[in-house]
């Protein structure tokens, strides 16, 4: 059995210091502000500031992780010898996940001889870093790679994830509701409960 090296992305909202504990590697969703041309990463500026900042009226804008920024990290462990097993990021919320498996998919044709197996989570925050500590406890156990995928992906949809928002703006923003609902769920004071779908 070859040894092999599990990998995710910011979307998990783990700290970098947690994640590395662990011994799990990871990339991370870039964003940045009103627009500009400086894109940060998680590890570029604290949570208070980021919040900060939003509270302050600035408009965040995340990307993906893009296809290179993967294949580079990826093939850097392959050629050490290690399989991977990516879990990533809902690909329902966002492109993280195929970025990934695109990755994967190209590694695999120059490095056959490896194992490179991406998990779509169809979670986010806490859903995937729930899954991620499961993938860690249980290669600890001595689970292989295809077992511990198949493993995830049988327990993904056993997760729930419910959450409110303080306000409608960022729904708005995120066009999964128009600017009326939007409006007039502020002036109610609506704070809808929401939760994740199967789908992701």
């Amino acid at each position: 059995m070859n040894n092999y090296v599990i990998f995710t992305d910011s979307g998990c909202d783990l700290a970098p210091a947690t994640l590395e504990k662990w011994g799990v590697q990871y990339r991370g969703l870039t964003f940045s502000f009103d627009g500009g041309a400086t894109t940060f990463t998680d590890a570029d500026m604290p949570v208070s500031e980021f919040y900060g900042k939003m509270r302050e009226g600035a408009v965040a804008k995340t990307s993906a992780v893009n296809v290179s920024v993967f294949t580079d990290a990826f093939e850097e462990e392959v050629k050490k010898g290690n399989d991977i097993l990516y879990l990533g990021f809902s690909s329902g919320l966002s492109a993280t996940y195929n970025s990934g498996r695109i990755a994967m998919e190209e590694l695999a044709e120059k490095y056959p001889e490896r194992k490179l197996i991406a998990v779509d989570s169809l979670c986010a925050s806490a859903g995937q870093g729930l899954l991620l500590y499961i993938a860690v406890q249980k290669k600890a156990e001595g689970m292989d790679i295809e077992a511990l995928a198949k493993h995830l992906v049988d327990i993904r949809l056993n997760l729930c994830h419910w959450f409110t928002v303080d306000d409608l703006v960022y729904l708005k923003r995120g066009g999964r509701i128009s600017a009326t609902a939007a409006f007039v769920g502020n002036v109610l004071g609506i704070k809808p409960v929401l939760h994740v779908d199967n789908e992701g």
